[in-house]
């Protein structure tokens, strides 16, 4: 049951950058100095693109700013003001934790064991076998019969939604963690989740600090590694500051049984299936009066419709704890993911994850706005920005050359573009000094503006297919 890679669990290292007594994500001086050089040049590279479009009178180059100006306002939220929430008792609960998997024979014995070897012991392993064809039913078989605590179901394939359905179904925790069949979490993980809980009451939903298990694969995989520290560290971290982290991804995510109790009946039982992590935590953290008003009903009809699918999970479950509760990102706990090794699986990864983006930011959207106006402003521009910036980036680079005849402003985008995909690289390398693929999110940055962005287009056209494996 030995393999390489499972060798390579105790080399993981305890916690790959470093938090202060106080919770905050450490960094040196001259780290504070590279950021606020990168952000007054930023700064200037968008009055630039203000004063051009105030003097053409052009809407959509002004228009173009938001995009920029919005990732701005994140940076300096999650740089200043983003606290690491593990901060309670240990305890003793029982946790459940549920992996749902399909065709992971390579990959699910070392998943098992790393989480056989938490620091947290008092666990049970529910692993939902959902319709296999590889030999992924043999390696659990043989998993079980040298883990006590490990459960096997083996069903027929209905989707990630209702594997994690059913394991939640005979699960007994007071709290829930989920897993994805191809992450391997860190011995401390669930340790860390439960110092957020047992730490904040209010918390009904955590997500893990996510990284990447083969990063130094390829070019691609190196750009995806810089770019979950980024998501993970800056924006959930910026998210979290508000208690609204908008997906507790699947990959490693916990939950207050309590939060999830009413809504998994419903979410299983959809006719269709495609959603999760997202939506989960979205309605843990809406106000409770929203169930009753007008606006929520809206929200309530857009989360049965997004239940029904199985592209993004984790982001139904996230939505449905934010209407109760508070969602936190543990910087602490952390997991290293398998991520797409060419460019065609990671297309199709990222159409799958906008699928539900759009799926589930239609019931978030019901009753955000009554959250912190600060956060509300964040998601409502992201939200709008997920469907225009394929027409910021025409603007730019086509619109603005050759109707307008202004060659300087796609040249300052793009270096803008690139500046702050520098200096959040910079960051990175400051934030974990053991970081190697740091210089590769200015490439990462331009992925995400000339294909990510796009995936917008085959998302809405394909929104009613459902597919929850990418590989």
């Amino acid at each position: 049951m030995t393999s390489f890679k499972q060798e390579l669990i105790h080399q993981m290292p305890e916690n790959p950058q470093r938090i202060s007594s106080n919770g905050k994500i450490s960094i040196p001086k001259k780290g504070w100095l590279a950021r606020i050089v990168i952000l007054i040049s930023i700064f200037l590279i968008i009055g630039y693109n203000l004063k051009v479009g105030l003097r053409l009178a052009d809407p959509l180059i002004l228009y173009s700013i938001i995009v920029p100006s919005h990732s701005v306002l994140i940076l300096i939220l999650g740089w200043i003001f983003y606290r690491n929430p593990s901060k309670g008792e240990i305890g003793n609960e029982l946790v459940s934790v549920i992996i749902p998997i399909y065709n992971q024979e390579h990959m699910i014995s070392d998943v098992i064991h790393a989480i056989d070897k938490s620091t947290y012991k008092n666990i049970e392993i529910i692993a939902v076998n959902d319709g296999s064809k590889d030999n992924t039913q043999e390696v659990l078989e043989e998993l079980q019969a040298i883990i006590p605590q490990l459960k096997v179901i083996n069903k027929k394939n209905e989707g990630k939604r209702k594997a994690v359905a059913s394991g939640f179904k005979i699960s007994k925790g007071k709290f829930i963690v989920l897993v994805d069949s191809d992450s391997v979490i860190d011995k401390n993980g669930i340790a860390e989740f439960l110092k957020t809980f047992n730490g904040n009451p209010r918390i009904g939903a955590a997500v893990g600090n996510a990284r990447t298990w083969n990063s130094q694969k390829n070019i691609l995989t190196k750009c995806q590694d810089v770019w979950y520290d980024f998501t993970f560290n800056v924006s959930k971290a910026c998210e979290s500051i508000f208690g609204t982290v908008l997906c507790c991804s699947g990959c490693f995510s916990a939950y207050r049984r309590e939060a999830l109790d009413e809504f998994i009946p419903m979410w299983s039982q959809a006719k269709i299936q495609d959603s999760d992590d997202r939506e989960l935590t979205s309605l843990t953290i809406s106000k409770s009066w929203a169930k009753r008003e007008l606006l929520f009903a809206f929200a309530s009809k857009a989360l049965g419709s997004a239940s029904r699918y199985d592209d993004a999970e984790d982001r139904v479950l996230t939505a449905q704890a934010l209407i109760e509760w508070r969602a936190a990102y543990v910087a602490s706990a952390i997991v290293y993911t398998d991520v797409p090794e060419s460019l065609r699986n990671f297309v199709r990864q990222q159409k799958r994850w906008k699928k539900g983006y759009l799926r589930t930011n239609f019931f978030v959207s019901g009753f955000f706005w009554n959250k912190h106006p600060l956060m509300a402003l964040i998601f409502y521009l992201e939200f709008m920005s997920s469907f225009t910036l394929p027409l910021v980036v025409f603007t730019v680079f086509l619109y603005e050359p050759v109707m307008l005849n202004q060659y300087i402003s796609p040249l300052t985008y793009f270096i803008g573009i690139l500046l702050m995909g520098f200096g959040e690289g910079i960051d990175s390398k400051f934030r974990n000094p053991k970081s190697v693929n740091w210089f590769y999110k200015p490439l990462m940055n331009m992925i995400s503006l000339f294909i990510i962005s796009w995936v917008i287009v085959p998302a809405i056209i394909n929104l009613r297919k459902n597919q929850w494996f990418t590989r």
